[in-house]
């Protein structure tokens, strides 16, 4: 038996991060620079935000992105992530893993709608300048994910093989309009 834990995915902004634009056919969007220096990834600036574990942690998250389309305008509306307002009991994947950087958290991601891709999961941590392409999912950023699961196992009393399979976990999405991200590289 696993005890009831809610996951709250809130509209609050807390700061700003970075994500490269990226799609599963090409990957991450590069560009080069200069003539004879390296490729480097198309670097966009979007907002955090914050989601809370019932009566435990808050944490901060990748909520939209930006699909990789080729174009690099200075600005443009993200165009990945969950805008409305929703409350889903989704499902444990315990090997996954993040495509696009290497990451240092616990291997798993709770998959929030059955047949689609949206996750929620480790995300880039900017303390080891790390940057990762991200698809609309939500990404627990700064080497929060290790904590983030640890306070829903905490809370449930159960691991989350078994919060999952017990279909012990909510988590309620506030709604939030698609932000605009900026170009930094």
């Amino acid at each position: 038996m696993a005890n009831a834990v809610v996951v709250t995915v809130s509209s609050k902004v807390v700061g700003s991060g970075f994500v490269v634009p990226y799609n599963h056919h090409e990957g991450l969007q590069l560009h080069r620079p200069a003539p004879g220096r390296p490729v480097q990834p198309v670097l966009y600036q979007v907002p955090i935000y914050e989601v809370r574990v019932e009566d435990a942690g808050t944490y901060k998250a990748v909520r939209f992105a930006l699909r990789n389309t080729g174009r690099t305008p200075s600005t443009r509306a993200c165009d990945a992530g969950l805008s409305h307002e929703r409350s889903c009991t989704p499902a444990w994947l315990p090997y996954y893993s993040p495509h696009s950087f290497s990451g240092t958290g616990r291997q798993g991601a709770w998959r929030l709608i059955a047949g689609q891709g949206f996750l929620i999961h480790e995300g880039a941590d900017s303390r080891r300048r790390e940057v990762g392409g991200s698809l609309g999912c939500i990404e627990i950023v700064d080497g929060g994910w290790n904590s983030f699961l640890a306070d829903i196992e905490r809370r449930a009393g159960a691991s989350c093989n078994q919060i999952g399979q017990l279909r012990a976990l909510t988590v309620k999405i506030q709604a939030a309009s698609y932000p605009f991200a900026k170009l930094v590289s």
